[in-house]
Order: C-alpha cells, then sequence, then structure tokens
C-alpha cells in the first residue's frame, strides 16, 4: 500500500464562490429615472463600512439572495454574501445619451458577490427533496 501522491491535485481546500449580476436600465421617464438612481445608490452605500470618523469600523451590510419563482426548483441556491463590487456604465446602448434632466437614457450596473462561507457537503439535502432546487 503506498500513498495516492495526486491527493494533493485533487483538493487544496474548500473556496468562496463569486457571483456576478448585471442589470439594464432603461428609464422612460422621470420617476423611473429615479428609482434607478435610488437602487444604484442602495448597493453602493450597502457595500461600505460603517463608522467613518471612529475609531473603529463595523463589517457592512450582508446579502441573502434568492431566485423567485417556479425556476428556484432548478437554479443554484446562493449561501449569504458581501457586495464586493459594483461598477456602473452609464453607456447601456454603447452611446452616452441624457435625458433633459440629466439622467442617462441606458445604463448597466454590474454586482460582484463572494459568499461568506464554502460549501460543504453537508449542506445538501436529499436526493429525493426538491426544496433547495440544484442545491449549491
Amino acid at each position: 500500500q503506498i500513498l495516492n501522491p495526486n491527493m494533493e491535485l485533487l483538493f487544496n481546500g474548500p473556496s468562496l464562490r463569486q457571483f456576478s449580476f448585471a442589470f439594464k436600465f432603461t428609464p422612460r421617464f422621470q420617476k423611473e429615472a429615479q428609482t434607478v438612481r435610488t437602487i444604484m445608490k442602495a448597493f453602493k452605500r450597502n457595500m461600505a463600512p460603517k463608522g467613518a470618523g471612529g475609531d473603529f469600523l463595523k463589517t457592512p451590510n450582508i446579502f441573502e439572495i434568492q431566485y423567485k419563482g417556479k425556476a428556484n426548483q432548478y437554479l443554484n441556491r446562493i449561501k449569504m454574501c458581501a457586495l464586493q463590487n459594483v461598477s456602473v456604465n452609464y453607456t447601456g446602448d454603447g452611446t452616452f445619451a441624457t435625458y433633459q434632466d440629466g439622467a442617462p437614457i441606458s445604463s448597466v450596473m454590474t454586482l460582484q458577490f463572494q459568499e461568506l462561507t464554502p460549501v460543504y457537503n453537508e449542506d445538501y439535502e436529499d436526493y429525493i427533496t426538491g426544496t433547495d432546487g440544484v442545491g449549491y
């Protein structure tokens, strides 16, 4: 009997998964443009640490991401995440253009999340159970 020298190649340890989501916004009137601005600001604000000016910083908010509807039975699950990056492309249609009030006609917001804990075998439910979709 000898130790398998290739075992190190198969497993280096658990890792934290990353997820990226892109949302295209094309507001049709001023109220929708204001809503888009609020959505973007909410994500940017909630990814920032708390406690500016104090001796200690508090962690940013964490996010629970879920798919809604019947499709969630066939899609992956995601553990609690931290929002690592928010980027906005204000030329969503390839050219920078705004309405009269300065609101972009089209923009794409990309969110980069990372799970806070690794996925373990014990996180999965039984094969027969369909409540966790395809699992993680």
